[in-house]
């Protein structure tokens, strides 16, 4: 005796279902969420940037400020800059460093010096020591790869964001190259925000938004389960019991009036109390006729299956299952008769599978089926929606009609190029790198008599296609 499957009541099932649609919900709208704070919260930050490096750089005496770079002396000017730094960040603390910097492309340690740094009033008072002046520089400021990149900024004549790795941390950094009156690119005026700060931010702002995510959606949940409960799930259990208890009240009854089915008390005016007068009126109506035609009524469905099991069978291919030349000699009779009627609009796609003699002397014939099979596979993928016929070992033709026949120049190049992809593959194994020579050849009214002679034309464009590709092999 068979083991029968577990029961899962449909109120479970409809609570898992409405449970995983709400966390999937919640998992989307959160990761969504996250995308468009993380992208909202940078780009505030890069006007932000923007506007503080735009507004620091008209207070750069340019010339001057290089001029000091390359003789490492601080001249009054430079003192003024340097006090308007300083003031600067006393002023703005959502940021983290304001500063320029020196890159330099030697062989020596120190490849990046300080120029001007804003140092807090704070910072000056308890931490003189890590107050930086001009010409100032540590090797293990930056890394290898922040140096480069400084180097790159300096040399070049836009802004650059980035993450910048230091000595002082981890910050999301704006630089600018410095170029004075001469052309020359003395330096590189950057503004810092802390990632930490940044990220902390987005964490506050990312967990509001999820927990609003997460009760607006268990309320919701709450509300579904509540009105299908009401509507949907009680009934269906009412419906059920009544449906089981004529299921056992029935058994052993011979006479028809017997069978009635009597309707449960359901109060909701939806599809399951119409469901539940359907079953009433079937049991009166329908007892007499299932009786009397079920057996005849098997009969005459067995006996259409076994014809169309005879049919099938007669116009497929055994090995592809795809239509075979007998039923593409029937459809050539349809298109034949199309054309005589003047409604013919078709084209035909001839394939040519390559070195199948090969793969079948090489790997066996077991392995050439797989190959012909792989590459039949590649010409429904491509024409899902044109009849395909095996004519021969390695030939097949597709009848293009429809939308395939309006997109038939598009769809060629595609199955062009699939093939020579699948060809290409030199990570699968070579009766896996399908390889075919492509034709067509589009019915002309007026020109062409029948079907033949468009099937002629796309074999020549086969033809074509495959001394083609051995000229390029």
């Amino acid at each position: 005796m068979m083991n029968e499957k577990k029961f899962h009541p449909i109120s479970s099932n409809v609570t898992i279902a409405i449970l995983v649609h709400i966390v999937v919900m919640c998992a989307a709208l959160s990761f969504v969420t996250y995308r468009i704070y993380s992208e909202s919260l940078y780009s505030r930050y890069r006007m932000q940037m923007k506007s503080i490096v735009d507004y620091v750089e008209e207070h750069i005496d340019d010339d001057d400020m290089s001029e000091c770079v390359n003789t490492y002396v601080e001249s009054p000017t430079y003192k003024e800059t340097h006090d308007f730094f300083d003031d600067f960040i006393d002023h703005y603390s959502d940021i983290h460093y304001l500063y320029i910097l020196q890159a330099i492309d030697t062989n020596e340690p120190v490849k990046i010096r300080s120029v001007c740094s804003a140092n807090s009033t704070y910072e000056k008072e308890n931490e003189p020591e890590n107050v930086l002046h001009l010409g100032d520089g540590e090797p293990d400021w930056y890394d290898e790869e922040t140096i480069r990149k400084f180097l790159d900024i300096q040399a070049g004549d836009k802004d650059v964001y980035f993450l910048e790795t230091s000595a002082w941390g981890v910050d999301y950094t704006l630089a600018r190259p410095l170029i004075d009156s001469k052309g020359e690119h003395y330096g590189v005026l950057c503004v810092d925000i802390s990632l930490d700060e940044m990220q902390n931010t987005l964490r506050k702002s990312l967990f509001v938004s999820i927990g609003l995510i997460l009760l607006f959606g268990a309320a919701f949940m709450l509300i579904l389960l509540i009105w299908l409960r009401k509507n949907v799930i009680t009934p269906i259990k009412k419906l059920e019991d009544s449906v089981k208890d004529y299921a056992d009240s029935s058994s052993g009854k011979t006479r028809p009036e017997e069978l009635v089915f009597v309707p449960p008390d359901i109060k909701v005016n939806n599809e399951i109390k119409t469901l539940s007068e359907s079953v009433f009126k079937m049991s009166v109506n329908m007892i007499d006729y299932v009786r009397n035609n079920a057996i005849s009524e098997k009969k005459v469905e067995g006996l259409k299956g076994y014809v169309n099991k005879i049919n099938d069978v007669a116009y497929c291919d055994p090995l592809t299952h795809v239509k075979n030349r007998a039923a593409y000699d029937e459809k050539c009779e349809s298109l034949n008769s199309d054309i005589f009627n003047l409604m013919a609009q078709f084209a035909i796609v001839m394939a040519d599978v390559n070195f199948l003699k090969k793969i079948n002397d090489e790997y066996g014939h077991d392995k050439g089926n797989e190959y012909i099979k792989g590459a039949c596979g590649i010409l429904s993928d491509i024409y899902k929606r044109s009849p395909l016929f095996r004519i021969g070992g390695d030939e097949f033709v597709v009848v293009l009609e429809g939308k395939d026949y309006r997109n038939r120049d598009e769809l060629i190049k595609i199955a062009r190029e699939e093939f020579r992809k699948a060809s290409e593959d030199s990570e699968a194994e070579p009766w896996q790198r399908y390889s075919a020579a492509i034709g067509m050849s589009s019915y002309v009214s007026g020109e062409d008599e029948d079907v033949e002679t468009v099937f002629k034309r796309a074999d020549e464009d086969m033809y074509a296609a495959k001394v083609s590709m051995k000229a390029q092999r």
